[in-house]
């Protein structure tokens, strides 16, 4: 993941916008999601945010692909868009890696609050986690 500023991917996307369109577009859709949540959340933009909004892009592109695909459509422009988006996603932890943070974590919690109410805030809190496998990972732990 890479960071940078809202300011600095607007300046790059005026530069590149006749040359990279769609790198371009990216960059926009980029900066507009950011400025989204911090307007939302009415504070200055942080790399979580960058990566919060790219891994909600990812997701969507994803799903358009998939339903472009159904019906036969040319994809090779979003996939084109899920490249450029690639370096702003958060790097994801391994399964590995995450069943050893979640263990971590629900070791050191006393035994009356080893559970999912208590455990999920703290392993969202981990950058790379990824949160749809963490209930399984969580149950495997506490058996």
């Amino acid at each position: 993941m890479i960071e940078v500023t809202m300011k600095e991917l607007t300046k790059e996307r005026l530069a590149i916008r006749k040359t990279n369109p769609v790198r371009s577009n990216v960059l926009l859709m980029l900066v507009n999601a950011v400025k989204n949540i911090t307007i939302e959340e009415r504070r200055e933009e942080t790399p979580a945010d960058f990566a919060k909004a790219a891994k909600k892009m990812q997701s969507e592109l994803l799903s358009t692909i998939e339903e472009y695909k159904k019906g036969g459509a040319d994809t090779s422009e979003l996939e084109q868009e899920l490249k450029e988006l690639t370096p702003f996603l958060p790097t994801m932890l391994s399964p590995e890696a995450m069943e050893a943070e979640a263990r971590k974590i629900i070791d050191a919690l006393p035994a009356e609050e080893k559970n999912l109410k208590n455990i999920m805030p703290k392993l969202k809190a981990i950058e790379g986690f990824d949160m749809k496998a963490a209930k399984s990972i969580v149950e495997k732990i506490l058996g």
